[in-house]
């Protein structure tokens, strides 16, 4: 109260409960369209193997034939609408990925828009590089070169991203090409981070570790040895109950098993054109239910774990002296309410770097001091 000042706006949190400001760790934020029909399929019980059988496009390169060539103000419109409102839901940082373009063009144009959402909505977002994310059919080595030599480069001259992802899977791409892909990038100072070890494992975690990647995603088939050389590279693990579930997967993460190896366990939404979860809120919910986690521990997983999986612990992820003041005024009466009250949105007053940026009370306001 000795700090108060005359600009000194006082939120009354009316009994609920202050919460660090949401992390969601892992999305592909930036996209147009949607891929629902694919999401309706696989409710009637078609897998990867059984989509293909169908003669279905399913996956990125059903993304990739509406996403290529779109412009940065086509594709920020097309994001914004899901950025307010994950905000409205208490998330206040993104990490955001390219991607669905998969060209040097498209990737630079989904991370400028990027850029343009964190101006409008003021959401802090966080910019990963994934070129890496589709094998294109016939020209799979020279995109890789150009990755190499062009779009990394670019990246990193023009500041759109901190990471670069690669999908580590014998679908997409090897170990040994992912290894190729996150040397350059470290050469140009972009920090690693990896899916892998979703379906089947193929060693992505031990490459991980190898580059003392941010955070593994997915890993729903990580062994044993593989959490304890990402614990002791100090890697950080992301999975995605909601993912999970929207794609029926046959073997959900167990965080049990993760919370148990000692390494830092983060929860995000994989917002993605077959995922449309914007809420960390609900990420809890499964977490819980799903996935085995305590309330504690889900809760942590949305804020400071998030925070490291993106090396931004330092100052955003807890309520401490000197970090920013990322704050979310729930009306709960108990933190352990946000898992229980699931499929609802308990945030009240949504606070970034200090400013009251969503006020659900004004619609019935009271005296303010």
């Amino acid at each position: 109260m000795a700090l108060i000042g005359a600009q000194t706006r006082i939120v009354d949190a009316r009994g609920g409960i202050v919460a660090p400001g949401l992390v969601d760790c892992h999305t592909h934020l930036i996209f147009e369209g949607d891929r629902s029909s694919e999401y309706f399929h696989r409710t009637q019980g078609l897998d990867d193997e059984g989509l293909v059988a169908a003669g279905l496009v399913w996956g990125v390169p059903a993304s990739r034939a509406i996403n290529a060539g779109l412009p940065v103000e086509r594709l920020a419109e097309a994001a914004l609408r899901r950025a307010r409102s994950m905000l409205a839901l208490g998330t206040t940082t993104i990490e955001t990925k390219s991607g669905y373009g998969l060209d040097h063009d498209s990737d630079l144009a989904s991370l400028e828009a990027a850029r343009l959402v964190e101006e409008v909505t003021g959401v802090e977002i966080v910019g990963t590089y994934l070129g890496a994310h589709a094998r294109p059919r016939d020209r799979a080595a020279r995109y890789l070169d150009q990755m190499i030599a062009d779009t990394i480069p670019a990246v990193a001259e023009r500041g759109l991203a901190e990471f670069c992802d690669v999908y580590v899977d014998p679908d997409v791409f090897t170990v040994e090409e992912c290894r190729r892909v996150l040397a350059a990038a470290a050469d140009v100072g972009l920090a690693a981070k990896l899916h892998t070890d979703a379906r089947v494992n193929v060693g992505g975690a031990r490459l991980a570790a190898e580059m003392k990647a941010a955070s593994v995603d997915h890993g729903n088939m990580l062994s044993d040895d593989d959490l304890r050389a990402l614990a002791d590279a100090g890697t950080s693990v992301a999975f995605f109950p909601g993912f999970d579930w929207a794609v029926g997967h046959p073997r959900p993460v167990n965080a049990r098993r993760f919370a148990c190896s000692g390494i830092n366990v983060a929860l995000a939404t994989d917002l993605c054109p077959v995922c449309w979860h914007l809420s960390q809120q609900m990420s809890m919910g499964f977490a819980c239910r799903l996935s085995g986690m305590s309330p504690e521990e889900a809760l942590l997983g949305v804020t400071l774990n998030a925070a490291k999986a993106i090396r931004r612990d330092a100052r955003i992820g807890s309520i401490t002296t000197g970090k920013q003041a990322d704050l979310v005024v729930f009306d709960v009466p108990d933190f352990r309410q946000l898992a229980f009250r699931f499929g609802s949105n308990a945030a009240a007053v949504v606070i970034k770097k200090g400013r009251v940026l969503v006020d659900a009370t004004r619609l019935n306001p009271r005296d303010e001091r």
